[in-house]
């Protein structure tokens, strides 16, 4: 009986492994991403340096991307809008100085292709909202960058969302909203990749060397405080039209 045990865990161990070569080696050789880019949207504002942010990037023990990034300050900017504008983000458009937008154009000037819910939320509402399987189509200089991520808490204090692929997660992303005498502190910390057992650790030697390379990193760092921080120039704007529009669809006034 106790031969019969082992022989079967045996296989169900070989099994695992094998699986584990062949998932590894279809995500290894599986091309990266490949989609065309829009091009460069002529928005009236100046983006400020994002460089004047504070970032960091940690590999932590078990191979997964630590991520912490402090936004520059959203003066003029409340924690309630910016809870609207991500539960409204993939569901609006904007017509801006007579050009019409999707809004999740308007969040970056040249690095945003397409957004849109996959799942509705548990409660059936429109948008980013709880419950929500949100997918994103976007760039990063040469980096191509598409997935989805499963929205598990959203109100004026913050959201925050898991990476999700095949119904498995993948890490945490973390968006904290502080109100300041000014507007808002916004803080992101992220985790990226697996604590799966066994093979956890290739996932996460994958997504390091794969999917968010160095190189890559740094310049999806640059993007999310470059998006960010064009929040100043039309969510006040934007936010003020909130109870009188429908379709979520938006006119803005903007000069630079």
């Amino acid at each position: 009986m106790v031969k019969i045990v082992l022989k079967s865990a045996a296989i169900i161990i070989a099994t695992l492994l094998a699986l584990l070569v062949l998932i590894a080696a279809i995500l290894w050789f599986k091309p990266q991403a490949s989609f065309p880019h829009d091009t460069a949207r002529d928005l009236p504002w100046q983006l400020p340096d994002y460089q004047a942010a504070n970032t960091q990037i940690k590999i932590l023990s078990d191979g997964r991307i630590k991520i912490d990034i402090e936004h520059l300050p959203l003066n003029h900017i409340q924690p309630e809008m910016l809870a609207y504008f991500y539960q409204v983000l993939p569901i609006s458009t904007v017509t801006l100085n007579g050009t019409h937008y999707p809004l999740y154009h308007l969040f970056h000037p040249n690095e945003h292709g397409i957004i849109e819910v996959k799942e509705a939320a548990t409660d059936g509402s429109p948008g980013m909202n709880v419950g929500a399987l949100v997918a994103r189509q976007e760039w990063f200089g040469d980096f191509n960058s598409q997935g989805a991520g499963r929205v598990v808490s959203m109100d004026e204090h913050g959201m925050t969302v898991l990476p999700e692929m095949l119904g498995l997660h993948f890490g945490k992303i973390e968006h904290i909203f502080e109100q300041t005498p000014n507007g808002t502190r916004y803080r992101v910390h992220s985790i990226i990749g697996s604590q799966l057992p066994i093979i956890g650790g290739a996932i996460n030697y994958y997504i390091r060397e794969k999917m968010f390379k160095p190189d890559m990193l740094k310049q999806w760092l640059r993007h999310q405080v470059q998006e960010v921080s064009s929040l100043s120039f039309f969510l006040p704007q934007l936010f003020s039209q909130k109870e009188m529009v429908e379709n979520y669809h938006f006119i803005l006034n903007v000069t630079k």
